[in-house]
């Protein structure tokens, strides 16, 4: 385990083409503990004004936002010159994950459960899109980056949209070149595809994919190459997703087809939008799409991963079980009685008498006899 500032450093959990990202814990008084993420900047990069710009970037834009749906900022700070986020911890998994699990364990995930994500999500966009500076100035912030890696669900139910590392917002310290493209080629929209100028619209279109995606179990524009895969962005043809996988409702089709409508003019003209279409629909299907009803498959669908983290990780407080403590005080007093211990004296210190097995052997989980004293009838004395 490696201490890194007031930081310890659990385990790694990825490495970026940006960052190190670390499960990590901090500690303080009375036995404090608290489970985080820490991303540091990679070593090569420090020296670089460009990338150190984007890191600030990050946190800065990043904290700005409280949301239940978006990954909170802790801190921003440097040790020893590495810079580095403290963020929350989500205990989860990418939903695109959690998409395979559930399909391997149980057969997929619900169709309600599906749309509470990515209304959840859409939540989470229609916040950073609105969010203003403490000054009320608007941000005009674009995340650029949304795919299923960066939607993540919490074994406790709660979606949260992370990694802020490549969104377009005002007042930023570094600036993207007009025409040059950020993001995951799969997941972009046909207007980031072309390095045309962004706004929320984009995010929504993302959004639209990765659900696309949840529904069919089927990439909708990954191709061979990245120019292929533009290409694909920019012209391939959508079906609705009641054409490529029986069950899905044609009412849904309308929903995912208009988040995926290729001018930005016919889309979703924002994430409240999306969110709004998706909870309208949940509420004429009367699906079960509560959090919930999300927490519950979660705990079920990984309960066997949570028990054995359980057992695995270091327990922050051990609980007292009298049923444990009466059974190892009989455990012990049988062996002490089997080997026939000397009686100590009494003494001031120690008025209490000490104790042997009854005849024949003490019963477990019974105590032993009292030793009368001599001349004593075994009753209590005056």
């Amino acid at each position: 385990m490696e201490t890194f500032g007031r930081y310890e450093l659990l385990r790694k959990l990825a490495t970026g083409g940006m960052g190190q990202v670390f499960l990590a814990r901090q500690t303080g008084p009375v036995g404090f503990q608290k489970l985080l993420v820490v991303k540091r900047l990679l070593p090569h990069l420090s020296e670089d004004p460009e990338f150190i710009h984007m890191f600030l970037d990050e946190a800065r834009i990043a904290g700005l936002l409280n949301h239940p749906n978006i990954a909170q900022i802790y801190d921003l700070g440097d040790v020893d010159g590495v810079l580095y986020i403290a963020m929350e911890y989500v205990h989860g998994e990418a939903v695109s994950q959690v998409n395979v699990h559930a399909r391997q364990r149980k057969g997929g995930l619900p169709l309600g459960l599906k749309c509470r994500i990515i209304a959840d999500a859409a939540a989470g966009l229609g916040h950073a899109h609105q969010a203003r500076t403490p000054s009320g100035r608007k941000l005009g912030l674009i995340h650029r980056d949304v795919s299923p890696q960066n939607v993540l669900v919490g074994f406790n139910g709660n979606v949260k949209l992370i990694d802020f590392g490549v969104a377009k917002a005002a007042g930023k310290l570094s600036q993207t070149v007009v025409g040059t493209i950020k993001g995951k080629h799969a997941y972009m929209s046909p207007e980031q595809a072309r390095g045309e100028e962004l706004d929320a619209r984009s995010d929504v279109y993302g959004l639209g994919t990765v659900f696309y995606e949840l529904l069919t179990h089927q990439r909708l524009f990954k191709r061979e190459t990245d120019m292929a895969t533009l290409k694909a962005v920019v012209g391939a043809r959508v079906l609705p997703p009641s054409e490529v996988v029986p069950g899905v409702p044609k009412s849904l089709d309308a929903v995912v087809m208009k988040a995926l409508a290729r001018r930005r003019e016919e889309r979703f003209q924002s994430a409240g939008d999306f969110q709004l279409a998706l909870e309208d629909f949940l509420v004429s299907e009367r699906l079960a799409s509560t959090q919930a009803h999300l927490t519950a498959f979660m705990k079920e669908l990984y309960a066997t991963e949570l028990e054995e983290e359980r057992f695995a990780s270091e327990p922050t407080v051990i609980q007292f079980d009298p049923r444990l403590a009466r059974e190892i005080s009989s455990s012990s007093e049988t062996k002490v009685g089997s080997a026939q211990a000397p009686r100590p004296k009494p003494s001031a210190a120690s008025p209490t008498p000490a104790r042997k097995p009854q005849t024949g052997g003490s019963t477990p989980g019974r105590p032993a006899a009292k030793v009368p004293r001599p001349g004593d009838d075994g009753s209590k004395g005056k």
